[in-house]
C-alpha cells in the first residue's frame, strides 16, 4: 500500500488526483492533504474521508512520511515543493508544466535520480480517445519522417477566472503554458520526442473583460470551491499565442494557443511524413495519391472527464511495483519544457530564439 499526500486543495486535487488515487484503493491510500488556506484543507479532508489536513507542506511530509505526493500547487512553485517531497523520500506526481526552465527541470530530474525516487509530469491530455488510438497506429505502423505538423488548442471564452492562473508571478505565463503544453506534450510523444532547435513565438491579449463558464475555462466538473475574485487589471498574461518550432532533425511545427479568440473551439493536432500523415480529432490517417483510412478510436477505460489522471494513477502504481515503465519519460518532459522556455523567451525578445544560445 502506498501512503499518498497531496499539496494544495485546489480544483484539480479535488476532481483529479483524489478521485484518481481512490479508483486505486488495493494500492493507494491518502493519509492527508495540504494547503496554505486552512478552510481549503480542512474542507478537503471532509469531504473525502481523508484523515489529516495541514497548512504546512513540510510538516506534513515529516509527520506522514508518504511513499506519493500530488504537486498541485500554481506552476511557478512547482520545483519548490517538488524538491520539498523527493528530500523527504516521496515519489511525485507533478500537476503540468513540471517547469517553466529547462535548467529547472534538470535539476527537479536530477534531485529524484539522486533520491532514488519517480518524478512524472501530469500530462494527463495524452489520454484522449483519438490520441491513444494515434499513438497506437505509430507504434505499428510508423510514419516515418515526419516533416511539419500542426497543433490548435482554442477554447472561444475560456479564460480561467476562478483562480490565479491569470497572474504571472504564480502562474509563469497564460494559455500556451496552462492549456498549449498538453497539446505540445502529446504531439512531441506522437513525433517520437524530436529534439528542439529552435522557437519563434508571439503573445497577445485581447478579450481579457470575456469571460466564460466555469466548465469553458478548465474547470471540467463545473466545480470550484473558493472562486477569487476577477480583476482584469491582474491579468499580465497572454490569452492568445502562435509560432513555429524547428527540431533538429528538419521538422517544422506551427501552433496557435488561445483561452479566448474569435474563432472555432479546437483541440486539433495533425503530422504529415513521407509515409503518411494523421490528423486528429478525426482520427484519419492520408497515404498515397488515393489513400485515406479511419483509424480505430480508442475507447477510454475510465469514464472521467479526468480520465487521463486515472491512467497516470494507474502507471505511477505500476512503476513503483517494478510492473511498468513511466508513460511520462523524463527525457520528454524536459524537451517540452525548453520549447516552453523558448516559446516565451522568443516573445519577450521578439525574435526567434536557438536552443544553443543558452
Amino acid at each position: 500500500m502506498f501512503k499518498v499526500c497531496i499539496i494544495s486543495c485546489g480544483m484539480i486535487a479535488n476532481s483529479a488526483h483524489i478521485p484518481a488515487y481512490r479508483e486505486f484503493s488495493e494500492d493507494y491510500e491518502i493519509a492527508a492533504v495540504c494547503d496554505i488556506n486552512a478552510q481549503a484543507a480542512k474542507e478537503t479532508a471532509e469531504r473525502h474521508g481523508i484523515p489529516n489536513y495541514y497548512t504546512d507542506a513540510e510538516e506534513m511530509l515529516i509527520k506522514e512520511s508518504p511513499d506519493v505526493v500530488s504537486v498541485c500547487v500554481p506552476n511557478c512553485f512547482h520545483k519548490q515543493y517538488t524538491l520539498m517531497a523527493l528530500r523527504a523520500g516521496a515519489n511525485v506526481l507533478c500537476e503540468k508544466p513540471l517547469a517553466t526552465t529547462y535548467a529547472d527541470a534538470k535539476e527537479m530530474f536530477d534531485e529524484a535520480q539522486r533520491q532514488g525516487k519517480v518524478l512524472m509530469a501530469c500530462q494527463s491530455m495524452r489520454f484522449t480517445p483519438d490520441r491513444l488510438a494515434a499513438k497506437r497506429y505509430v507504434d505499428e505502423h510508423g510514419i516515418d519522417d515526419i516533416y511539419y505538423g500542426e497543433l490548435a488548442r482554442i477554447r472561444r471564452r475560456g479564460i480561467p477566472y476562478w483562480g490565479s492562473f491569470h497572474i504571472g508571478k504564480i502562474s509563469c505565463g497564460g494559455a500556451f503554458i496552462d492549456i498549449g503544453v498538453h497539446m505540445l506534450d502529446a504531439l512531441v510523444w506522437l513525433m517520437g520526442n524530436p529534439e528542439v532547435e529552435s522557437v519563434s513565438g508571439k503573445t497577445m491579449q485581447n478579450h481579457k473583460d470575456e469571460l466564460g463558464s466555469l466548465k469553458s475555462s478548465g474547470a471540467l466538473t463545473g466545480n470550484v470551491d473558493r472562486i477569487r475574485n476577477f480583476d482584469p487589471d491582474e491579468m499580465d498574461v497572454e490569452d492568445f499565442s502562435a509560432g513555429l518550432i524547428n527540431f533538429k532533425n528538419g521538422a517544422t511545427v506551427s501552433f496557435k494557443v488561445a483561452w479566448a479568440a474569435n474563432c472555432p473551439e479546437a483541440s486539433d493536432i495533425r503530422l504529415i511524413g513521407k509515409k503518411a500523415g494523421i490528423y486528429l480529432p478525426e482520427c484519419r490517417v492520408y497515404s498515397g495519391t488515393d489513400g485515406e483510412e479511419s483509424i480505430v478510436s480508442t475507447e477510454l477505460a475510465y469514464d472521467s472527464v479526468f480520465a487521463g489522471h486515472i491512467y497516470l494513477a494507474d502507471n505511477l502504481r505500476k512503476v513503483l511495483k517494478g510492473e511498468k515503465a513511466p508513460i511520462v519519460k523524463p527525457e520528454e518532459t524536459l524537451n517540452v519544457t525548453r520549447i516552453i522556455e523558448l516559446f516565451y523567451r522568443s516573445a519577450e525578445l521578439g525574435r526567434e530564439v536557438y536552443v544553443n544560445e543558452n
